[in-house]
């Protein structure tokens, strides 16, 4: 059986003075709560191959590393709030990759949500963990105040000098955050789901052909779903709307050189199946319109790897 990850949420701005992005912290967890959501965890999965992952702003404390018994793998921290002799800390607890909450690079975007660290600080500090033996993740947002399209790529850029793997989170407004006043107010406005999966999927076309694992797109959701989210791109599967689009792309290509007419199959694997669909079957659609087919038929095919399709004229 797999190996199951209880994730504990710590939440980020503990301080009286929070970012702009962040709703007030939940209370400290503490390592009675850490030791109850580890066995809550081995009794729903049915195994005892839990580790613990830590999320939030500052890095775990000694009793929280403890109650996981040496078995957390991952915590991501605050770059502001990581020191070197945390580091040293969390690698002494069995600790092996630090996820750093980044946002982004740019340091005049970072001062306007009111994050206390210089991009250069982050590369610094990431170029120092991976020397001192750490996997270093990092946590990019796209659609922050003051930031656009083009900063977000840069982003990408930069990140692939830097991390093993990165998290691309779309900005949300979160109830009882500095950023719902700006945006009731009409100062700032999020994306829209749309240009949240363009500038997503221009960040993967960097990232993945560098060989940068992108283990998430979008905000992970709550036991409410995104229910505290007032605004912003909210999807569940954001990751399945860029995918989607990029599947659209190489299908385009692929019409366009097989010189294809009337009614068409694209075979593809069965996982690929939903994406190459597109959502609501939306791919499809626009195939059919633009290259004048009578019929698209999309038909799993269980011989095909991932990725791979093969387009046909149906006999």
């Amino acid at each position: 059986m797999s190996r199951v990850v209880a994730p504990i949420q710590l939440g980020c701005c503990h301080e009286e003075e929070r970012c702009r992005l962040c709703p007030p912290a939940p209370p400290w967890p503490t390592a009675d709560y850490v030791r109850a959501l580890i066995a809550n965890t081995r009794a729903q999965r049915g195994t005892d191959d839990v580790v613990t992952a830590f999320f939030g702003g500052r890095p775990p404390d000694d009793a929280q590393l403890a109650a996981s018994s040496g078995r957390t793998i991952a915590a991501r921290v605050r770059p502001d709030l990581l020191t070197r002799a945390a580091a040293d800390r969390l690698r002494e607890h069995g600790v092996g990759e630090i996820e750093l909450d980044v946002l982004t690079f740019d340091t005049r975007v970072l001062r306007g949500i009111r994050r206390r660290y210089p991009g250069e600080r982050v590369v610094t500090m990431a170029t120092e963990l991976r020397a001192q033996g750490f996997q270093v993740g990092l946590v990019l947002a796209v659609g922050l105040p003051g930031s656009d399209h083009e900063q977000c790529v840069e982003d990408a850029r930069i990140a692939t000098g830097l991390a093993d793997t990165v998290r691309i989170h779309p900005t949300l407004v979160l109830d009882r955050s500095g950023l719902k006043q700006a945006h009731m107010d009409g100062m700032y406005a999020p994306l829209t789901i749309a240009q949240a999966v363009t500038t997503c999927r221009a960040m993967l076309d960097v990232l993945e052909p560098a060989g940068v694992r992108v283990i998430r797109v979008g905000q992970q959701p709550g036991p409410d779903g995104l229910g505290t989210a007032v605004a912003g791109p909210r999807h569940s599967s954001l990751r399945e709307l860029v995918e989607a689009r990029r599947t659209l792309d190489r299908l385009r290509d692929l019409l366009r050189n097989e010189g294809v007419q009337g009614d068409v199959v694209i075979r593809c694997a069965s996982a690929d199946e939903t994406r190459t669909r597109g959502p609501l079957n939306d791919n499809v659609r626009t195939l059919r319109a633009e290259f004048g087919l009578r019929e698209l038929t999309i038909r799993p095919d269980p011989e095909l790897g991932r990725g791979a399709f093969v387009v046909e004229e149906a006999s």
